[in-house]
């Protein structure tokens, strides 16, 4: 079948219209049921949710138990998947990945990410933060994280352009 831009070229759109109604669609049920591991053999790498990556909530371990070291491998799986696309901002990928991780009540403060190339650091806390009293009468004020995981997260990214003018992310919690 040609292309829209070869039957323009031809000037056959009438052929064009035909070729697209002579194929046959699918259904949104056909579509659902289709098997999607043939992507991930096109793809180096698969998208989370998909069935290559277990979701961060599988299982009975609550990603708000960010200390415990199964839970954190699992949620960098997450966020190291943010490597599997290109971007045309660095900085967007970024925001749209700390939205994502405030589904699971972590909140990320990244300084400016300035040039082409580079990486920085954020600090992660957690549900807002502690803050007030503890039960032997101290004051409390921090991350929400540190007191159960030893310095607290913090998120590290790195990004380059490529020579598409596309950016590559890659972001971890540690």
């Amino acid at each position: 079948m040609k292309t829209l831009k070869q039957h323009i070229n031809d000037k056959e759109l009438e052929d064009f219209e035909e070729d697209l109604i002579g194929e046959e669609m699918k259904t949104f049920k056909q579509h659902v049921k289709e098997d999607h591991s043939s992507n991930a053999k096109t793809s180096d790498s698969a998208g989370v949710g998909t069935p290559e990556v277990a979701s961060v909530e599988d299982g009975n371990i609550g990603a708000h138990n960010i200390h415990n070291p199964q839970v954190l491998e699992r949620v960098n799986a997450f966020v190291g998947s943010i490597a599997a696309q290109e971007y045309l901002n660095p900085k967007a990928a970024v925001e749209q990945l700390a939205n994502k991780l405030k589904t699971i009540g972590l909140e990320v403060k990244l300084p400016a990410m300035e040039g082409a190339n580079g990486s920085v650091s954020g600090e992660v806390c957690q549900f807002g933060g502690r803050f007030g009293k503890d039960i032997d009468g101290s004051d409390i004020n921090d991350d929400g994280i540190s007191h159960r995981k030893e310095g607290g997260l913090k998120l590290n990214v790195k990004y380059e352009t490529l020579e598409n003018g596309s950016s590559k992310v890659f972001a971890k919690l540690v």
